[in-house]
């Protein structure tokens, strides 16, 4: 519990001062500002005390679950004699020992195994007695068919909401109607209403749902995540249309999480389809609106809106799967009343740039200097000029909160100028969006000697990110920079619905060529957390000294196909032609086979300053590199060899940062990694990845693609590169970088036992949400049904998101 300054170490100190003789304390000093050594003595025996008497205050508080400290949790636990899941964070061990009579008085019902499953895991979860949904032959013990004998048909009152709705009105056992067509839709689902034959399987995933013996535990494992004012993207030939996503993806709708009723009537009833944060769906939307052919559901109005418009238009189609919607101005839009929306989206975690509260992240950055707030849209290139060298500039307003665009950006810092202490952050409880127009120059970032850059809770999406100069901390928490998606064709990346390239958003670090030499381009420490990054590449002589990762999703991905090497696929030119022109073995055998005038042009190039760099190596010398390529039998072996030869420069990667010690703490890199050293630990390693010194570091209690050059792996399993783990590897998707059921299944080696799913140091999944700590809860779940669950029966987890 967050501790109050309560006085007592002035207190106390003060009380042992005033009981010495005055002789004493007037011979201890004769500065009436500086204290002497024996106040200072008297301070220290003070503050001591202070410590005693906040101990004994704390028995008191200690005496209930709601008050006392995390370590008393197990102690009350034994006194109720509570059965206590190891592991598990103290909000759910307080909810289970604060609940434990609740639970027993009612034991053995459904309605309390849908609540432990809340408490306890902090999801929602609907339970169903499969015996219930088993077809069979009617007796005369069944009502009647008729609906004005039975009221169960069509006609009965929902004891919660007072209304009438039973959308398929399906006898028992009897046939599913269909004509009702979103009772369909619910076929299979928790919210079934048909009936199926029995199912002898064991029980896992969506195989041996349906048994006498089974007691169904659907889980929505994603949230539901709320969006208030963003800006939406017009759909590019297709008038009045547009996507409710601000970077133009077309991303599913999801239905908000139901409020907390407490202990209200109607808190202990079944959560409805419309009450659980799942994907909506077209039947869905149109049952509750009354669009459908089934009646129309009751939903009530303390539910939150599924998605609503601002700026006075009015909305006339919804898509909700693709997350597509067509809206026309009404008679008082204006522009200055743009169309805004509001929506809900579904993710796995509190991972990447979101409208969560980012305060309960560890380390919430503090506010620097005078503070500059812009709002709607409003230009951000003012702002981060009025800050100067130190300030802090706030996207979104507190008194009005929104998740705008903002498509133009600027220079932070400059030659003459450059960063001292910088925060660019959200608004609490928002989402802002940089997105700059197709073509638009990186934003660009110089710091200057021990400068101090945070970005926090940014998406930014459409152009690089770049770190010149010499900066002693960057930090990124809490941030979405796009790291693309990709799609089929040339060049390999999806379109927006705009028709802009979904191209990842690259973090470069790069040295600054108006600095001193000393100052132009290095990084001390790196540090990201909490965030969804494309590719992290170092350029032009930049360099970082440690790269930090912890709880984040890292992607690199193609930019082209073709075997050429083209400009774009040469990342760092500099580089390059530093070490084609250096003494290394391949590079003389390199010599010997391209053209004189190419290792002309390289030495003039590599003679330039390096601003005069920047723009890349000569054509001559692409030319020659290619002809070299495409000159052999197999010009994609040759361009492979190529890369692998020069990854920092010219291979495509996650992350390939040279001479930089990289430290992954629950990270999930989807892309090869270059690096001189590194220590992963509870982290996937999804492609190849190659370490220049494996003699430092460890990789443990991580999983990592077979053929990988990495240091001391320790508990760790190893699976093909690029195997099929995730449920989606496209950024914009609810399952993005979400572990599959079936990932252990692709573990082909490493440790005896390794695990894909559980197999991080605290019996988690690996990777980016191992802190969500998801497989405990799961085992932990169990372990209460095993103790309240109606005897007899098998629970099956069925993962519904």
């Amino acid at each position: 519990m967050t501790e109050v300054d309560d006085g007592y170490d002035a207190y106390y100190a003060e009380r042992l001062w005033q009981l010495l003789p005055a002789v004493y304390r007037t011979a201890d000093t004769d500065s009436f500002v500086t204290p002497g050594p024996l106040r200072e003595l008297l301070n220290r025996i003070g503050a001591q005390v202070a410590v005693v008497r906040r101990s004994i205050d704390r028995l008191w508080a200690d005496q209930s679950i709601e008050t006392c400290d995390d370590w008393v949790i197990p102690y009350i636990g034994d006194l109720v004699g509570t059965n206590l899941v190891a592991y598990l964070n103290a909000r759910a061990q307080r909810l289970d020992v604060a609940k434990t009579i609740h639970y027993r008085r009612r034991k053995g019902t459904l309605g309390v195994l849908e609540e432990i499953a809340l408490d306890v895991t902090g999801w929602t979860a609907v339970i169903c007695e499969a015996f219930r949904r088993l077809a069979r032959t009617r007796h005369s013990l069944d009502p009647a068919l008729d609906p004005a004998l039975d009221p169960a048909l069509g006609t009965a009152l929902d004891p919660a909401l007072g209304t009438a709705w039973r959308p398929g009105a399906i006898p028992a056992g009897g046939f599913a109607d269909l004509r009702s067509s979103h009772g369909a839709v619910l076929a299979g689902t928790a919210f079934d209403e048909s009936f199926h034959t029995a199912d002898v399987r064991a029980g896992r995933g969506a195989l041996g749902h349906f048994g006498i013996a089974k007691l169904l535990v659907f889980l929505w494992r994603l949230t539901s995540f709320p969006v208030v004012t963003g800006t939406p993207v017009a759909v590019a030939g297709h008038r009045g249309q547009y996507v409710f996503d601000p970077t133009g993806r077309q991303v599913p709708l999801f239905l908000p999480s139901a409020p907390d009723l407490g202990d209200l009537p109607g808190s202990q009833l079944m959560p409805r389809e419309w009450q659980v944060p799942g994907p909506l769906t077209t039947s869905l939307d149109a049952a509750i609106t009354g669009r459908g052919t089934s009646p129309r559901l009751p939903y009530p109005a303390a539910v939150p809106a599924r998605y609503g418009l601002g700026g006075d238009w009015q909305l006339t189609a919804v898509w909700p799967e693709i997350g597509r919607f067509a809206a026309t101005p009404g008679a008082m839009a204006s522009p200055a009343q743009p169309l805004t929306v509001s929506y809900q989206y579904g993710f796995s975690s509190t991972i990447g740039a979101g409208p969560y509260d980012r305060g309960l992240l560890p380390d919430p950055p503090i506010t620097v200097a005078t503070e500059q707030v812009v709002s709607g849209g409003m230009d951000l290139a003012r702002a981060l000029a009025q800050a100067g060298p130190s300030g802090t500039v706030t996207l979104g307003d507190s008194s009005a909160p929104d998740s705008a665009t903002y498509p133009a950006l600027a220079a932070a810092g400059s030659s003459a100028a450059p960063i001292v202490s910088l925060l660019v952050r959200a608004g609490p409880g928002m989402r802002p969006v940089l997105r700059p127009s197709a073509g638009s120059p990186p934003w660009v970032f110089t710091g200057g000697g021990e400068a101090r850059l945070v970005l926090d809770g940014l998406t930014v999406s459409g152009c690089d990110i770049v770190l010149r100069g010499s900066f002693d901390i960057v930090r990124i928490t809490a941030c979405t920079v796009d790291p693309g998606t990709a799609g089929p064709g040339s060049p390999p990346l999806a379109v927006a619905v705009d028709g802009t390239s979904l191209a990842p958003c690259r973090i470069f670090v790069e040295a600054d060529p108006d600095a001193p030499a000393a100052e132009r381009g290095a990084i001390r420490r790196l540090c990201v957390d909490h965030s969804i990054l494309g590719p992290i590449r170092t350029r032009f002589g930049g360099s970082v000294e440690t790269l930090t990762i912890t709880d984040s999703i890292v992607q690199g991905l193609a930019a082209t196909t073709s075997t050429d090497l083209t400009a774009a696929d040469v990342f760092d030119p500099s580089l390059l032609a530093t070490s084609l022109l250096s003494a290394d073995p391949l590079s003389v055998a390199l010599a010997g086979r391209l053209p004189k005038t190419v290792w002309q042009d390289l030495r003039a190039y590599r003679a330039r300053p390096l601003a005069g760099q920047r723009p890349g190596l000569p054509r001559t010398v692409l030319a020659g590199l290619n002809a070299l390529v495409t000159g052999e039998a197999d010009p994609a072996l040759n361009r492979a060899r190529l890369e692998e030869s020069f990854p920092v420069a010219v291979s495509t990667a996650a992350l390939a940062v040279a001479d930089a010690a990289v430290e992954l703490t629950r990270v999930t890199v989807l892309g090869r990694i270059f690096a001189h050293r590194l220590s992963a630990s509870d982290s996937i390693l999804a492609d190849l990845a190659t370490v220049d010194d494996t003699q430092a570091g460890c990789v443990r209690f991580s999983a990592y693609a077979s053929g990988s050059v990495l240091p001391s792996p320790y508990q760790s399993a190893i699976m093909p590169a690029g195997a099929p783990i995730f449920t989606s590897d496209s950024y914009g998707q609810p399952g993005y970088a979400q572990l599959l059921e079936t990932a252990d299944a692709a573990v082909v080696g490493g440790a005896t036992g390794a695990s894909i799913s559980t197999g991080a140091e605290t019996g988690s999944e690996v990777g980016a949400f191992s802190a969500d700590l998801n497989p405990v809860k799961e085992r932990g779940l169990l372990a209460k049904y095993a103790e309240y669950m109606p005897l007899g029966l098998l629970p099956v987890i069925v993962h519904v998101t």
